[in-house]
């Protein structure tokens, strides 16, 4: 049985309408074999641990897990003018790509590019995401002969239950189930709680949007969140999330799935994110 642990980084805000409006949003998931749940939270606690030991004041070892390492700070740092601090994160961040790929974790998702001016619609946009994480999800099932389940970081409850309900409608049309392997419509934890949603915060607040802001926002807004040392982020990462990628081809036998970007800016490629 496999679980796709999904989270979010950036905002539907218009890009540039205010200092911290976002020019992308980032919703990745993470497909994870149950039985690799158990090691991979540990080794999760342990990393928290050895790099932020100062957020680890318990001295209970699985109280670890409330003390979250927010990807949003881990990008703060890693635009940090200091080179110690930066270091310190990619330190952190080494760990946690080895984790995914000792753990067999595989990586699916959705990148908006933002047009001049637009700002995404927030229902329409994340219930469009989960919709076609969960298909991507089917077909990943499909392939591994597996069952399961889906578990979203926990937002507004009216959020929650629109996204969800979206499922439903699909899982139980009149047509038949498109859905069949995803025994249930998706679940909604707090990060706090779950190794492998703080796993997915990291992904893609640290790794997947700076890599995705250099690529693509870059020329348009200079600035935070564009900022140049995140090319680093890209040279050291890019190839190993690539490799990560749960990827399928169609029935014409073209590539389907992984992290598709969909650039409202210049129509680049989702190809051009890790290559």
């Amino acid at each position: 049985m496999h679980i796709c642990f999904i989270d979010e980084s950036g905002g539907f805000e218009t890009p540039a309408s205010n200092p911290s409006a976002t020019p992308l949003m980032v919703i990745v998931g993470l497909i994870v074999d149950t039985a690799e749940i158990h090691e991979a939270t540990a080794q999760l606690l342990q990393e928290k641990l050895n790099y932020f030991p100062q957020k680890c004041q318990s001295p209970m070892f699985l109280d670890h897990i409330l003390s979250e390492v927010k990807g949003g700070d881990l990008r703060a740092s890693l635009r940090s003018p200091s080179r110690n601090t930066r270091r310190h994160a990619k330190g952190y961040l080494d760990r946690i790509v080895e984790i995914l790929e000792q753990r067999q974790i595989s990586v699916i998702g959705r990148v908006w590019i933002k047009a001049i001016g637009q700002p995404l619609e927030p229902a329409a946009s994340y219930t469009y995401a989960i919709q076609d994480l969960a298909r991507q999800f089917q077909r990943f099932l499909e392939a591994k002969r597996s069952a399961g389940l889906i578990i979203c970081d926990s937002r507004m409850h009216n959020q929650n239950s629109q996204v969800s309900h979206s499922i439903f409608t699909q899982k139980y049309r009149v047509g038949g189930d498109p859905l069949p392997l995803i025994l249930e419509t998706p679940l909604f934890g707090s990060s706090g709680n779950h190794a492998a949603l703080q796993l997915a915060d990291t992904v893609a607040s640290a790794l997947i949007f700076p890599i995705a802001a250099r690529v693509y926002c870059a020329h348009q807004w200079p600035g935070g969140h564009t900022d140049a040392h995140f090319d680093e982020v890209r040279a050291r990462y890019a190839a190993r999330l690539a490799a990560l990628q749960f990827r399928d081809r169609d029935r014409s036998g073209k590539w389907q799935g992984g992290v598709i970007v969909s650039d409202k800016l210049r129509r680049l490629p989702s190809a051009r994110l890790f290559h």
